[in-house]
């Protein structure tokens, strides 16, 4: 008999995502949060946001995950941002920050 020991792991990817330029000033901008729906995330987004607009008052907030957004995707811990999500965000926030917490 021949056995046959197989990894669960999945295999590695390495690629390399440059940081988006930062921004010259956070004053009166958008900023989109993302929640993932993983345990604490919306916690940490919330803190955040608490944080940034104490600085900046006159920052706003989009928030997205879940089912936020009437006719547009509910995000979950399954179904995450896809390209065509991305590029709707993209037009309503000057920048993003995302939380997967757990």
């Amino acid at each position: 008999m021949k056995l046959q020991i197989m990894s669960p792991a999945a295999e590695r990817v390495d690629f390399k995502v440059p940081p988006a330029p930062r921004l010259a000033s956070l004053d009166g901008k958008t900023i989109g949060l993302y929640n993932n729906m993983t345990g604490g995330a919306d916690i940490a987004v919330e803190r955040v946001a608490h944080h940034i607009s104490q600085r900046f008052p006159s920052v706003r907030f989009e928030r997205y995950g879940g089912d936020l957004r009437p006719g547009r995707v509910a995000l979950s811990r399954g179904n995450h941002i896809d390209e065509e999500e991305a590029a709707k965000i993209a037009t309503e926030v000057d920048a993003m920050i995302g939380a997967t917490a757990h």
